[in-house]
């Protein structure tokens, strides 16, 4: 699924299908992090193998909002594995990967200060 959006001078998602995302015009087959100034790989293939230290870049970053793309479906980790995100008041949103990335960009549009971190 393609997506139209503004640019606004940070890393955008151009699109996203199951076992690829598309980050500034460059393809990732593997989950990543974005950020507005960067897109890293992230070490993760399933949300069965999400545990807190897998957080820990986005816990330095400490954005407002961390989107957590899940999949193909929606699937919640269990609460211990971001806990500490949610104590330092970042805001943790679970949705399915299409979504996460659709969301992402409308996020970084409005200027506000957001991760996803997304399962391909």
């Amino acid at each position: 699924m393609e997506f139209n959006f503004v640019q606004s001078g940070g890393f955008t998602i151009g699109s996203y299908l199951p076992g690829e995302i598309q980050v500034n015009g460059q393809r990732y087959q593997h989950s990543v992090i974005v950020t507005p100034k960067s897109c890293t790989l992230w070490k993760i293939e399933r949300i069965e193998e999400l545990q807190a230290e897998h957080f820990s870049f986005i816990t330095q970053q400490q954005p407002d909002i961390l989107l957590l793309g899940t999949g193909e479906t929606q699937q919640f980790p269990p609460m211990q594995h971001y806990a500490e995100l949610l104590s330092l008041g970042i805001g943790v949103e679970i949705m399915h990967s299409a979504a996460a990335a659709r969301t992402y960009n409308l996020l970084l549009d409005e200027e506000r200060d957001v991760i996803a971190a997304i399962i391909v």
